[in-house]
């Protein structure tokens, strides 16, 4: 089980980084809306299960 958490974590981490690369492309054509709505989540996520532990 804890190799599929690995890989799972590894597979999101790679969706964030998708969606905010996307969202720098579009920003460069004037549409920033992507790039605000990826970073929210990421650093919601980041902030929600960054501070379990403590």
């Amino acid at each position: 089980m804890p190799r599929m958490k690995f890989v799972l974590a590894i597979l999101v981490f790679l969706a964030f980084a998708f969606f905010i690369s996307w969202g720098v492309l579009l920003m460069l054509h004037g549409q920033p809306l992507l790039l605000a709505a990826a970073l929210l989540v990421f650093l919601g996520t980041f902030i929600k299960y960054g501070c379990l532990s403590h």
